[in-house]
């Protein structure tokens, strides 16, 4: 069996901002060189869960619910739903085919809007709507490649709460969903956060994982 990974996880580095890009989400300190001290060591002095490609659990929005160490890991089949314009509805999933059980990614390619002044400020986000649709369809995991799916400035963030309070873990900043386009196999999902208990959210290592049978 042929096994090809596509990795859609945003690269960051010491500097790099947090949501809802007003301040630093990751901080790096050399605390060590290979060249005058015979090896090299880094200390994160700040690392915020809500930093480059990142999952939100439950507990994010949802008292005393679910936490990132006690998240399921999960390889759910994937399917890529392609949106234009900023406000995402229910309809988009019209011919979406199945959605129980799956990884819904959505693909707006506003992850080529990182690193400017608009990526956080004008991003595309869902419908309460839509966020419904996929709750009552039992989706098992949300993906977009943009910062939130509220808008950013939200003051209730009602999608989260119709999501997060459905069981249903959001990952968020995703990159390069084009690259699905051009996989032939069948795709599945991994996202997997730091297994660190009572918190919120973790960055992530998201990819697709592409399985098709190999030729003779």
């Amino acid at each position: 069996m042929d096994i090809k990974i596509i990795d859609l996880t945003r690269k960051v580095t010491d500097g790099t901002e947090a949501y809802p890009g007003d301040h630093v989400g990751l901080t790096i300190k050399q605390m060590a060189r290979a060249e005058s001290d015979g090896y090299n060591l880094t200390l994160f002095t700040h690392l915020e869960p809500h930093c480059g490609t990142h999952i939100d659990s439950p507990f994010h929005f949802v008292a005393d619910d679910t936490d990132i160490a006690s998240l399921a890991l999960q390889m759910p089949c994937a399917i890529v739903v392609t949106a234009s314009g900023r406000e995402i509805g229910p309809e988009v999933f019209a011919d979406a085919g199945q959605l129980t059980g799956r990884a819904v990614l959505i693909r707006t390619n506003w992850d080529h809007h990182i690193g400017g002044d608009d990526y956080y400020r004008d991003a595309p986000y869902l419908t309460p709507a839509a966020a419904q649709l996929l709750a009552k369809s039992k989706i098992a995991v949300l993906g977009i490649d943009f910062p939130s799916p509220d808008p950013c400035d939200s003051p209730d963030y009602p999608v989260h709460h119709i999501l997060l309070g459905a069981g249903i873990p959001i990952v968020e900043g995703l990159v390069s969903l084009d690259q699905l386009s051009l996989a032939v196999g069948d795709p599945y999902f991994v996202a997997f956060p730091l297994n660190i208990a009572g918190i919120e959210g973790s960055p992530v290592r998201a990819a697709v994982i592409v399985l098709g049978q190999s030729g003779d």
